[in-house]
C-alpha cells in the first residue's frame, strides 16, 4: 500500500522518529511506526489485524480511522486517482491501493 500525506506536518511526523516522539510521545509514537508499518505491507487496509480499521465519514468524506493507542485515531482517505466504488456508491476499501494521510489524533 502507497502512503501520501495531506500535510508537510504530517509528513514530517511520520518519517521522522525525534520530531514524532517529541510532538507525539513516545508511546503513540512508537505505535505510529508500528501502524505505518503494517499498512505499508497490506495488500488491503480493512483486513490490518490490528488497529480496528473503521470505515467513517470525516467533513463529508469517506474514510478509515485506525485505533493508534487509547483515543487517538489515524485517518486515511483513498488516494486512488479514480477511487473504486462499490454499488451504492462507497468506496471499495479492498481495491485501493493508495491512501492518503488526513490526521493523526488532533493533528491535521
Amino acid at each position: 500500500m502507497f502512503i501520501t500525506f495531506q500535510s508537510k506536518k504530517l509528513r514530517a511526523l511520520c518519517e521522522s522518529m525525534h520530531n514524532a516522539n517529541e510532538n507525539l510521545g513516545e508511546k503513540l509514537a512508537s505505535k505510529l511506526r508500528a501502524r505505518l508499518s503494517d499498512i505499508i505491507v497490506a495488500d488491503n487496509i480493512l483486513s490490518l489485524p490490528v488497529g480496528s480499521p473503521e470505515v467513517c465519514f470525516e467533513e463529508g468524506e469517506e474514510c478509515i480511522t485506525i485505533t493508534l493507542l487509547g483515543d487517538k485515531k489515524m485517518g486515511f482517505v483513498c488516494g486512488n486517482t479514480v477511487q473504486p466504488k462499490n454499488q451504492d456508491n462507497t468506496i471499495n476499501w479492498s481495491q485501493v491501493s493508495r491512501i492518503r494521510l488526513v490526521f493523526i489524533g488532533d493533528v491535521k
